[in-house]
């Protein structure tokens, strides 16, 4: 649990999918690190290199995610039974996109709401010593106030268990290279800045109970 919301995750090996899905991306990240058609017109836009609202585009590679569909099949359908729905119910997703980004670049908050019930990040290259992991937004009101209602607990709190979340305003998921991680789409997350040349590389994925 983080901030009282459930989140699940899951182990892939790298060696269980084509080794070309991240060879592809980091040849299209070295033809542009700064492929961004989904908010580069915003108001508040980020700065990286990913194929949302951008598939197609002749000037990159497009990705083959077919070893990577049967891994994910298996993973949801672990999933689904553990949300202990009631009725008969279906499932659908889809790969969205891959990010990918090195020093100084971010991607800005945003939820998935509007798309999916559940988002997916698959972290297919990433350092912890050296990169930022998602960061997600408490939506609980008292968070933002709580470090100067309650001082003295506040300065006592983990930043790094989830079990302290609740009270904090932003929360990182420990991460490391091949977790999957699920959460509800309305979660509002983001990647900040960090300082390394080392690619960051994800897939995104959108879930959808029908």
């Amino acid at each position: 649990m983080i901030f009282g919301v459930p989140y699940w995750k899951y182990k892939i090996d790298p060696k269980q999918f084509s080794a070309d899905i991240l060879k592809d991306i980091e040849y299209n990240y070295s033809r542009d690190k700064s492929r961004n058609n989904w908010d580069k017109n915003s108001y508040v836009n980020s700065d990286l290199h990913h194929s949302n609202r951008d598939r197609g585009n002749t000037k990159f590679r497009e990705i083959n995610y077919k070893s990577v569909v049967p891994i994910y099949t298996n993973i949801f359908s672990r999933f689904v039974k553990e949300l202990e729905l009631t009725g008969t119910f279906d499932y659908t997703f889809q790969i969205t996109n891959y990010t990918a980004m090195t020093s100084g670049q971010y991607m800005r908050s945003h939820n998935h709401i509007g798309d999916s019930d559940f988002t997916c990040i698959h972290y297919l290259k990433f350092n912890k010593a050296k990169h930022q992991a998602t960061v997600f937004h408490n939506s609980h009101h008292w968070a933002r106030d709580y470090q100067y209602l309650r001082p003295e607990l506040y300065k006592r709190l983990d930043i790094r268990n989830p079990k302290h979340s609740y009270l904090l305003q932003y929360f990182q998921i420990p991460t490391e290279q091949g977790d999957f991680i699920i959460t509800p789409s309305s979660v509002v997350h983001e990647v900040p800045t960090f300082n390394s040349d080392e690619l960051r590389v994800t897939l995104v994925v959108n879930l959808q109970i029908k």
